[in-house]
């Protein structure tokens, strides 16, 4: 057997950090620890918390590499950056070394495991300066075992430490963590991963192409031995020339270009092209739950690129994602991208728990293309109180955030009738008619959805006088100082007009709330007054006449 095959060792075991400096991604981490231990400041016990390959054990390693290093000439002491050549280092990095013992706790859980721990630690150290435990996955130790850890744990030889690893930091009891010092691995930021990967390939002599590797970055979630466990998987299927293919069929993914065809064909109501696209990918093999979980995950990265621009320059996504995604950012608003994440999630859970799953992701995605075709609220609301712009009241369809040459906005759709709603919206503000009372004011406010704004005029402000384009208030105790700045910008907003709004500090009628409750108190009265309601109290003696009122501010 060739020499090469027995000696080869996988990407994440040849290219484990020996060093703190070599550690990636964790740079907090690193600068903590090394000035600990130049101080001299370091406690006998360690937490580190972290996701599943971001480099527990291996700072536990390298932790026990420096507390432990003799230096070249054999007279150093602790430091944080380990010689590696003295016979300490050589031992740890070996897995050799007598007086660093490593234990899982996931297949030693039980009390006699730590009690083996417990007595060791009473003996000093043989070869290096401390003795250290190194406990992963420790959070899987009983109760009891934690019980019997506790008092060595709370006062330790001085010649011991110890270092546990774990990734559920909540199941370790509040008794151990109190008596460590935690320290939060973070996960990897994609950018980080795409630089290391690309050295990794540069070394490995591979060549890979951006978007297989941002593809590979992405699939890695945050967790270095992942990610090179998938790339050295893909280094091995092209023979060193890794393209964007071969990363999207080892990673089982649907081709990103077909899932931004249907999200385009949902979005103009194609439904006979969406079932015909649905079908397709079920015989190439898609599954219903992993369709609807990738159409969510692209929804997810449009309102991304909505938010957040610099994405489409960011190289550790795909390029193709950033070029459809941001076509299509700019063709969706908001409130539709929330729409079909709300449809989409909520199908999701149907699929999950229906007996018939492929029908239930068509019948998903044909309610999905229908409500593509219907107006938002916010539109019906403008239409149907004639403040569209336009004479009957003009509104945009649920594709109208589009540009009107746009597919998604000239896309018409038979089941419903939207001869009016198809037109597109004044690109130019709506203009109120000047009001003429200062319930017109009121009117103007609430159907420019400011509803703090609102409140505050209703229960907050005295009305000391109005006239067209000036208006007089005492503010309220609870009124806030911005009110006459915020209804001054508005009016002019939504009249076109130049308003004055000056405060003064006596005078003025009762809130338009008090005098609601004062006019509902007198129609009581009135009502309670009434010829017959009084003849019925004289018919029947000890009859309590009681109306009911719903107080409402407007």
């Amino acid at each position: 057997m060739s020499e090469n095959l027995v000696n080869y060792r996988v990407l994440a075991r040849k290219y484990r950090p020996q060093t703190m400096n070599e550690l990636v991604g964790q740079e907090l981490l690193v600068k903590t620890l090394t000035q600990a231990i130049d101080a001299n400041r370091l406690p006998h016990a360690f937490v580190l918390h972290g996701i599943r390959g971001v480099g527990k054990t291996t700072t536990a390693r390298i932790l026990a590499k420096a507390l432990n290093c003799q230096g070249v000439d054999g007279q150093g002491g602790p430091t944080a950056n380990p010689c590696g050549v003295c016979s300490s280092c050589v031992s740890v990095t070996e897995d050799r070394h007598l007086d660093v013992i490593e234990m899982d706790a996931a297949s030693r859980t039980g009390v006699d495991d730590i009690r083996e721990v417990t007595e060791s630690a009473r003996y000093k150290a043989v070869n290096g300066r401390y003795k250290i435990f190194i406990i992963d996955e420790v959070h899987m130790l009983s109760k009891s075992a934690f019980n019997a850890l506790l008092k060595t744990l709370e006062e330790p030889p001085p010649h011991v430490k110890f270092i546990f690893a774990t990734t559920e930091l909540k199941k370790i009891p509040e008794t151990v963590l109190s008596r460590c010092m935690k320290f939060d691995l973070a996960r990897i930021t994609p950018t980080i991963l795409f630089d290391y990967f690309k050295t990794i390939c540069a070394k490995e002599q591979a060549t890979i192409e951006d978007e297989a590797l941002a593809l590979l970055v992405r699939a890695a979630d945050g967790s270095a031995r992942d990610g090179l466990s998938l790339l050295d998987q893909a280094i091995s299927l092209s023979q060193s020339h890794v393209t964007t293919d071969i990363v999207r069929d080892m990673l089982g993914v649907v081709d990103r270009g077909r899932m931004f065809t249907l999200l385009n064909l949902l979005m103009e109501g194609k439904i006979a092209e969406v079932i015909a696209e649905v079908r397709d990918l079920y015989a190439r093999g898609s599954e219903p739950t992993v369709l609807l979980h990738d159409l969510l995950d692209l929804v997810y990265w449009v309102t991304s690129l909505k938010i957040n621009a610099s994405l489409l320059t960011d190289v550790t996504w795909p390029e193709s994602d950033r070029r459809e995604g941001g076509e299509l950012a700019s063709k969706l608003s908001m409130p539709i991208l929330m729409r079909v994440w709300q449809v989409l999630s909520k199908g999701y859970e149907e699929v999950v728990r229906s007996p018939l799953p492929n029908q239930a992701v068509e019948m998903v995605l044909i309610r999905l293309a229908y409500l593509s075709d219907l107006p938002s609220a916010e539109d019906l609301l403008k239409l149907t109180s004639g403040s569209g712009g336009a004479t009957g009241g003009s509104i945009s369809s649920f594709r109208g955030a589009a540009s009107a040459s746009s597919p998604l906005a000239s896309t018409t759709f038979n089941p419903i009738n939207k001869s009016t709603l198809t037109q597109t919206v004044s690109a130019s503000p709506i203009v109120h008619p000047m009001p003429a009372t200062f319930q017109d004011v009121l009117k103007i406010v609430a159907q420019s959805r400011e509803p703090l704004l609102y409140s505050n005029l209703m229960q907050d402000i005295h009305l000391v006088s109005f006239s067209i384009g000036k208006i007089v208030l005492r503010l309220g105790d609870k009124a806030p100082s911005t009110l006459p700045t915020q209804l001054q910008n508005l009016l002019q907003q939504q009249t076109g007009q130049q308003w004055d709004i000056d405060i003064v500090s006596e005078g003025g009628a009762a809130t338009v709330v008090e005098q609601n409750r004062q006019q509902m108190q007198q129609s009581e009265q009135s009502a309670l007054n009434h010829p017959l309601i009084q003849e019925m109290m004289t018919q029947f003696p000890g009859l309590t006449a009681k109306i009911e009122r719903q107080e409402t501010i407007h």
